[in-house]
């Protein structure tokens, strides 16, 4: 969970040694943990997390907001058009929606490995097929060579 949060603000671009990097991967954690911060209660959040670093609850919102000010300006456009909502950049609506779209990233990712396992099955069965109708031709070339041997009184081998 966390290495994947860490992996999407490093791509989005956020710098790993701005504080907010570190409270936003927390925010992420507490979100999957516990339903009720996904619902609004942001204050609550930042307040968990502040105990968490020893600091205070509008220095962890400060940070947050800075590491999104910076993926907005400076990071990498297409990933932070992925992650987050450009129009709305209060932090609230950032965090909830950098947690939404990574929820769904990691489901179509599941998504497609259960196709390709499907996939591969297929392909298995495939080759199978074409296998058994192979060494089937290869039987009636066999049995039809013996049929006509065995007509002419040759017997092979």
């Amino acid at each position: 969970m966390r290495d994947t949060t860490i992996d999407i603000l490093l791509d989005i671009g956020i710098p790993a040694g701005v504080k907010g990097f570190s409270y936003i991967c927390d925010a992420m954690e507490l979100f999957e943990a516990d339903t009720y911060y996904q619902e609004g209660k942001i204050c609550i959040l930042y307040s968990e997390i502040a105990k968490k670093h020893n600091t205070t609850s509008p220095r962890v919102e400060r940070a947050i907001r800075h590491a999104f000010e910076t993926a907005v300006t400076k990071g990498n456009q297409e990933m932070v058009d992925r992650y987050l909502d450009k129009l709305n950049t209060q932090n609230s609506n950032l965090l909830r929606t950098l947690y939404l779209r990574k929820q769904q990233n990691e489901h179509r990712k599941s998504t497609e490995v259960s196709m390709c396992q499907m996939g591969h099955c297929a392909m298995k069965q495939q080759i199978y097929l074409e296998a058994v109708d192979k060494l089937s031709e290869e039987m009636e070339l066999m049995l039809s060579k013996l049929m006509q041997n065995m007509k002419e009184g040759q017997v092979i081998n």
